[in-house]
């Protein structure tokens, strides 16, 4: 296998973003100490990795995960190869604009950080990349949500979950809910959408189901519905068709949709339809 286009993604760490939690860190405040060494760790995994690149003479750009402007999209939809370094935050914002590229995370702290879609660290990153251009490591196809606001597809491709809430969590989440050709108006804490590779995320902390790595179904469930009386609620959770999707029409003001976490979010006022499907194209990525 040749990699023509590699790019890899760079967390950066609390400590090089400054403010608050680096100076408490600096200052050796119980809240932060782990800080320091994470940073570190960090640091030694990132020049390990472009030292495996260069010996293997595998061309390479890089760039930290706070350069993620119209420019460094464009670059992730066009390479080949694609290496995230840091944990599943950074790994599931570089996957939103991958398309054909395979791609790898590298968990560049293991004790400070989790990584479920981190299938490699610093020990082990060049033995793997050997097994990767030699075919005897195959990635996984994982299923992505494509979520389309009043009919316009958003850039950003789910890995994990799609959550629809009040951007204040203390308030009430009002919408319409359809799936298939049942349809309910609803008031919760908000809805959680989520991939199989994403159901061992949120939803799985609000009670889903855990799926087939594989499977290209999109589950749905709705957390703390509120259940007025004399109403008999179909659409509490389940499993949209692959398909056809689910649809959600928000009924509040200042509604929010996420996207994989806080990082990435948008508007979702009063009217605003959101339809999510399965995406066209999965992410190839190594686990």
């Amino acid at each position: 296998m040749q990699i023509q286009n590699c790019l890899l993604i760079l967390k950066q760490t609390a400590l090089a973003q400054g403010g608050r939690a680096a100076d408490f860190a600096r200052k050796g405040d119980a809240t932060a100490k782990r800080l320091l060494h994470a940073h570190a760790e960090h640091k030694r995994t990132v020049d390990e990795v472009r030292k495996a690149l260069k010996k293997r003479k595998i061309p390479f750009a890089d760039s930290p995960l706070t350069n993620l402007n119209a420019a460094l999209k464009k670059q992730l939809a066009a390479a080949d190869f694609v290496i995230s370094i840091g944990g599943d935050g950074t790994a599931l914002a570089a996957s939103h604009y991958v398309r054909d590229a395979l791609m790898i995370g590298v968990n560049s702290a293991p004790g400070d950080s989790v990584g479920h879609f981190c299938a490699v660290n610093r020990a082990n990153f060049a033995e793997r990349l050997d097994a990767i251009l030699s075919l005897k490591w195959r990635p996984v196809e994982l299923a992505r949500l494509q979520i389309t606001l009043d009919k316009k597809p958003l850039r950003e491709l789910a890995l994990n979950d799609v959550l629809i809430a009040h951007y204040c969590p203390a308030s009430t989440t009002r919408y319409l809910l359809r799936v298939g050709d049942q349809e309910e108006e609803q008031r919760s804490s908000g809805v959680w959408i989520a991939t199989a590779a994403g159901s061992t995320a949120g939803i799985g902390s609000a009670g889903g189901r855990r799926m087939p790595l594989r499977s290209q179904q999109i589950q749905y469930l709705v957390r703390e519905l509120y259940r007025e009386p004399q109403r008999d609620y179909q659409l509490t959770r389940g499993f949209a068709p692959a398909a056809g999707g689910l649809t959600i029409a928000s009924k509040m003001p200042d509604g929010r949709l996420y996207i994989d976490g806080a990082r990435t979010q948008y508007l979702f006022p009063f009217g605003t339809r959101a339809h999510i499907e399965i995406a066209p194209q999965p992410l190839k990525l190594f686990l």
